[in-house]
């Protein structure tokens, strides 16, 4: 029997899936730049580029939100899911990593895991144009 973490993440999949999928959200890529290794032979270190199709919704901050430094005008917040659109695990959104989403392209700024006992049931990310 599943317990209420598993439940949790269920719902929060179910709930974030794409409008196609019968869910609230909309397709998201999440890209991750990893610095390469030098390769003394080109006398470069070229980037390795991961793209993760997942999905999630996009919201944005209520202006008593809006600080100035932390949180800036136009700032937007995206509630993603914790699957990848293939069902394997989307990994954690880190700090500069992109949010590709509806045709334009966020840069995450902060990150709030929703990790309850060790399961993340979703992510709250922060990102800016």
């Amino acid at each position: 029997m599943a317990d209420i973490y598993d439940r949790a993440k269920a719902t929060a999949v179910r709930m974030l899936a794409p409008r196609s999928a019968g869910g609230k959200g909309a397709g998201l890529t999440l890209r991750r730049t990893v610095p390469g290794v030098y390769d003394p032979e080109t006398g470069t270190s070229p980037d390795t580029i991961t793209d993760y199709a997942g999905s999630g919704l996009r919201d944005s901050y209520k202006l008593t939100d809006v600080d100035g430094s932390l949180i800036k005008q136009g700032d937007v917040k995206f509630i993603v899911s914790p699957v990848l659109l293939n069902g394997a695990d989307m990994p954690e959104p880190k700090t500069q990593d992109l949010i590709v989403f509806d045709g334009s392209t966020y840069t995450v700024q902060a990150v709030d895991p929703w990790n309850y006992a060790g399961l993340a049931v979703g992510f709250v990310v922060q990102a800016r144009k």
